[in-house]
């Protein structure tokens, strides 16, 4: 098994994005970390015809996780890549992501078994929220997050996982199917339809069974959830050069129909 893969599940929509993370990847990656790409297979063809077949490695979709469950699926099939048996650890970029700085494996590895995790309380992006939006994400973000932590039956301050790119453990995620999943008879599907966040499902139980060392990171990209964050940015000035000296990357949210380049 690796130490660790790029891993970045899709589909034919996003293509094009998926083509410039490719070429960000080509750039930045400096340990030649291994890349892998999974779509439905009736996407493989379109794929592989517009990204060229150097660089990454395709993956089926239902070799992972079969599922027809449309937005909740592609959770589901994230969260699974780690039986593919590939991996001691993944970084799982959404298509939407794109490398601004040079990265290599002790980036997201504080040892070649340990990931760093990405644990923190999203402060800032809330006070941003707080200010610049008509309504208050934070309020579902707790409500989602509450869930889980009750479940696991854990007090304390809520943390935030995310946001993509996450640095996920084999063991964390087979230690919660073995111990949570199957011995209550539900299906990964389940805990997503409970709360559809895979990030706090993920970091979740690692506090609650300590499976492997926690060691905390900030977010690795910078994240533009909003066209109101872009603009700002964009008014401001911020430059890529900028971003990259507290970011490996940046992530564009597809779907408020943000450029394919900064």
């Amino acid at each position: 098994m690796e130490d660790l893969v790029l891993y970045c599940k899709s589909y034919k929509k996003d293509v094009k994005r998926v083509k410039i993370l490719l070429e960000s990847i080509d750039q930045h990656n400096h340990d030649n970390i291994p890349f892998y790409i999974s779509t439905p297979l009736e996407d493989k063809e379109l794929f592989i015809n517009t990204l060229g077949n150097k660089g990454w490695t395709w993956v089926d979709d239902n070799e992972i996780y079969p599922t027809n469950e449309g937005w909740v699926g592609q959770q589901i099939v994230k969260s699974n890549f780690w039986k593919l048996n590939l991996c001691k650890n993944y970084l799982c970029l959404d298509s939407d992501s794109l490398f601004i700085s040079p990265f290599s494996k002790n980036n997201f590895l504080y040892s070649n078994d340990i990931p760093y995790t990405v644990c923190h309380e999203q402060k800032d992006f809330f006070e941003w929220t707080q200010k610049n939006l008509p309504f208050d994400p934070q309020e579902s973000f707790i409500k989602d997050r509450k869930q889980v932590m009750e479940l696991f039956g854990r007090k304390g301050r809520i943390y935030d996982f995310g946001p993509s790119p996450s640095i996920w453990n084999f063991n964390v995620w087979k230690g919660l199917e073995e111990n949570y999943t199957k011995p209550n008879n539900l299906k990964f599907s389940d805990l997503i339809q409970h709360c559809p966040s895979e990030f706090t499902w993920y970091g979740e139980y690692l506090l609650t069974s300590g499976v492997i060392p926690i060691y905390p990171a900030q977010p690795l990209f910078k994240v533009f959830h909003y066209k109101e964050q872009y603009i700002e940015s964009k008014q401001k000035g911020i430059t890529l050069k900028d971003l990259s000296k507290n970011y490996l990357g940046i992530i564009l949210q597809s779907n408020w129909g943000a450029p394919l380049n900064y």
